[in-house]
């Protein structure tokens, strides 16, 4: 092998490894947005649980998680 095609051999398994590193972090990146996307539905699931808003909307959810933190603040806890 000539000193040329061990310099091009070498860029690409460079290149090689670059993409490999691309692709690690890639998989990582999705791998903890679908874990948090996991633990969000899970921890909505038991704020409706434990709030009774099943079938609340969304506005009005975020008005009784509202007035619950505004209580507690009031109570001293927070």
């Amino acid at each position: 092998m000539t000193e040329q095609e061990e310099k091009r051999l070498q860029k690409i398994q460079e290149k090689m490894s670059q993409l490999k590193s691309q692709q690690q972090e890639i998989i990582s990146k999705k791998q903890q947005r679908k874990a948090r996307t996991h633990c969000l539905i899970q921890n909505g699931a038991l704020a409706e649980k434990y709030l009774g808003c099943e079938g609340v909307e969304p506005c009005q959810f975020e008005e009784r998680l509202k007035n619950i933190v505004d209580f507690l603040s009031a109570m001293g806890f927070g």
